[in-house]
C-alpha cells in the first residue's frame, strides 16, 4: 500500500483553478521541476477525467515544462481546452434565458450546484459543468415541463412518461436536453430519490430550503439558490451519494472549498456541524476538509469557517486516493462502476462487511435501478427479465478477470466506508425511523421553526 500511496504523492497534481491549486508536493506546478512527459500525460489524462481539463490549462500552459512538449500534444491540450471554455459559455448563457423565463411564468427554481458553484472561482468557466439542476416545487412541475417541451427540449427519461405529465403523477427527477443547443437541464422535485434506502433519508434536511432561499448574481442576473448553510450541506450530502455509488471527484471538494472560501462567515457552523452529526458524515467531512487543508490552499481561519466541536484525527490519504481513482463520478473504470451496488448494499443494510449478498446486489439491482438503467425495460415492464438477463450476460462477459476486479474494488470501498464512519447501524436506522416520524408531526410548522433558528444566528 505505501507504494501506491507514494506513487499519488509523486505523481498526482491538479490545479483546480485561481487559488484552489491541488498540488500531491505542496507545490505550484510552475515551481516543480523535471516534469517529464509521462508525467505531464498522466496530469492532462487526470484532469480530463475529473473534468478539470481547462482549469489545468489555464496554470500549466504558461509554464516551462508545457512549452517543452511536442507541439502536437501542446495543440491536442489547448484546442480542448478552449472548447470546453466556448462550450461552458454557451451553456451558462442559454441557462440564463431559460431561467428567466421561468420566472416570468411564476416559477422561482432554487439553482443548486452547477452555475452557482461556478460562480465560486475567479474563472467560472474553467469550471465546466454538463447540466444544470434546479430544485422546484410539485405544484410547479407541470408548467415547467410544457415549457421545456414548447422550446424543443426533449425528456431523457421520456420511456418513463410516454404520454406526457398526468394528474398526480410527478416525477422526483426528470432531465431535458435540447437537442440543437445541447443544453442540459435536471429538474428535481425531491432532492434525493426516494427509492433509496442508502440516502433518502437525507430529504429530510432539506425539506424546508423555499421559505429561506438565498439569491446569488450572475452576469447581472439574479437567481435563487439555496441557502449557504444548507447548500454547503448538500455539497457534501451530493458527494456522499456518488461516493456510495461509485466515488467522488476532486471537483466536487474543490467546490466545497470555495463554498467556504466565499461564504465562511455567513455559514451557521453550528448548525452545518449539527446536520453533519445527525446524518453522520461529521467523520466524512472532516477528512475531505482536511483533503482541502493540505493540497487546496483552504484554511479555517482565513475563511471563518469553524471546526468541528467532535474531536476526529483526519485520515484522509485513503480517501483522496480513491477520490483521485473515481474520476468526476466513479465512473473511470468498469470495475468501478460495476461496484457500484456492492457499496450500495452496504449503506442500506447497515452491513459493514464485504458480503455475498453485496455481490447478488449488484448482479440483481432493484427494479427501479434497472427501469433507468435499460429504458426498455421501463416502457414495456414485462420486458424487464429480460434486462436482468442482459445485465448478468454482460457481467459474465467481463470474464474471471474483470469479475474479480469489481468485487475487489467493491470490497475495498465497503472498508471505506466503515472507515470514515458512513455505514449507518441498524440502531441507527431505526432511531432516524423515529425522528422521521416525529418530524411528520411537526411538519406544518418546519418552515417556521427554520426560520426561528436562522433568525437566531
Amino acid at each position: 500500500m505505501k507504494g501506491k500511496k507514494d506513487d499519488y504523492r509523486n505523481r498526482n497534481r491538479i490545479p483546480c483553478g485561481g487559488s484552489c491549486v491541488f498540488d500531491r508536493r505542496k507545490s505550484s506546478f510552475g515551481r516543480t521541476c523535471g516534469a517529464d512527459r509521462k508525467t505531464m500525460d498522466h496530469l492532462f489524462v487526470m484532469a480530463a477525467q475529473h473534468s478539470l481539463l481547462s482549469a489545468v490549462y489555464d496554470v500549466v500552459g504558461k509554464t516551462p515544462e508545457f512549452a517543452g512538449l511536442p507541439g502536437e500534444l501542446r495543440g491536442q491540450v489547448k484546442t480542448q481546452a478552449m472548447q470546453s471554455i466556448l462550450q461552458q459559455v454557451s451553456r451558462t448563457a442559454l441557462f440564463l434565458s431559460d431561467e428567466k423565463e421561468l420566472e416570468h411564468l411564476g416559477v422561482q427554481p432554487l439553482v443548486m450546484k452547477g452555475i452557482v458553484c461556478r460562480n465560486l472561482y475567479p474563472k467560472p468557466d474553467l469550471r465546466p459543468s454538463g447540466d444544470e439542476d434546479l430544485l422546484i416545487p410539485e405544484k410547479d412541475f407541470a408548467a415547467v415541463d410544457a415549457c421545456f417541451m414548447r422550446k424543443g427540449f426533449v425528456r431523457d427519461k421520456e420511456t418513463a412518461m410516454p404520454d406526457g405529465i398526468k394528474d398526480g403523477d410527478v416525477p422526483e427527477e426528470m432531465g431535458y436536453i435540447h437537442p440543437k443547443t445541447g443544453a442540459f437541464y435536471e429538474i428535481h422535485t425531491r432532492l434525493f430519490s426516494t427509492e433509496s434506502s442508502a440516502y433518502s433519508y437525507l430529504n429530510r434536511a432539506f425539506s424546508d430550503v423555499f421559505a429561506h432561499p438565498s439569491k446569488v448574481e450572475v452576469q447581472g442576473q439574479s437567481i435563487f439558490t439555496l441557502e449557504e448553510t444548507h447548500h454547503l450541506f448538500y455539497l457534501l450530502c451530493h458527494s456522499f451519494k456518488h461516493f456510495l455509488h461509485g466515488g467522488v471527484g476532486i471537483r466536487q471538494i474543490c467546490d466545497m472549498v470555495q463554498m467556504i472560501r466565499v461564504y465562511g462567515r455567513k455559514i451557521d457552523w453550528e448548525m452545518f456541524w449539527q446536520l453533519c452529526e445527525e446524518y453522520h458524515m461529521t467523520c466524512f467531512c472532516i477528512n475531505l476538509l482536511d483533503i482541502g487543508e493540505r493540497y487546496l490552499g483552504f484554511s479555517y481561519e482565513a475563511s471563518g469557517a469553524v471546526r468541528a466541536a467532535k474531536k476526529l484525527h483526519p485520515d484522509s490519504e485513503a480517501l483522496l486516493i480513491d477520490i483521485l481513482d473515481a474520476g468526476s463520478f466513479g465512473k473511470s473504470s468498469a470495475g468501478r462502476i460495476h461496484s457500484a451496488n456492492i457499496t450500495l448494499y452496504a449503506a442500506e443494510t447497515g452491513m459493514e462487511k464485504h458480503t455475498a449478498g453485496g455481490i447478488w446486489k449488484s448482479l440483481v439491482p432493484e427494479a427501479s435501478y434497472m427501469k433507468n438503467k435499460y429504458p426498455y425495460a421501463a416502457r414495456y415492464p414485462f420486458l424487464l427479465p429480460a434486462a436482468y438477463v442482459e445485465r448478468v450476460l454482460k457481467w459474465l462477459g467481463q470474464g474471471e478477470k474483470g469479475q474479480k476486479l469489481s468485487i475487489e474494488v467493491g470490497a475495498g470501498r465497503v472498508e471505506l466506508l466503515k472507515k470514515y464512519d458512513m455505514i449507518r447501524t441498524a440502531d441507527g436506522k431505526r432511531e432516524e425511523t423515529r425522528m422521521q416520524e416525529e418530524s411528520k408531526e411537526k411538519s406544518k410548522d418546519a418552515p417556521f421553526e427554520s426560520l426561528r433558528i436562522l433568525s437566531g444566528r
